[in-house]
């Protein structure tokens, strides 16, 4: 059964799922809303991203599902943080929302660097 907390949390993150849905955003490259999806635990891109690292000279790279050791570039960290505040800054999100999409950034990717100050 579930909690009132749990039933709100599910409906915010259904919120949340649809506002940085990338057919709201005609612009949006295929890498982002990979990038998007992944951040938030949804599915819009085949294949789908299943891990992103940051390396030490801040390339983002993605290894995408059922390919193990086949890695791609995606950019510079700069570029991957700045069109993700950009989408967020755009989305319309609530204050909770927001709150989500952030801590889902910071446990699936990072902030690391200056830009985040």
């Amino acid at each position: 059964m579930n909690t009132p907390q749990q039933y709100h949390l599910f409906h915010q993150h259904i919120a949340l799922t649809q506002k940085l849905h990338p057919n709201r955003f005609p612009g949006m490259t295929t890498a982002m809303a990979a990038i998007v999806a992944f951040v938030i635990g949804e599915r819009f891109t085949q294949p789908a991203i299943a891990e992103i690292v940051v390396t030490s000279d801040e390339l983002v790279l993605a290894r995408t599902d059922g390919k193990a050791d086949e890695t791609h570039f995606i950019g510079s960290y700069a570029d991957v943080l700045q069109k993700w505040l950009r989408l967020i800054a755009v989305a319309g999100l609530s204050t909770s929302e927001l709150t989500e999409a952030q801590a889902s950034f910071a446990a699936k990717i990072g902030f690391f660097g200056r830009e985040t100050a």
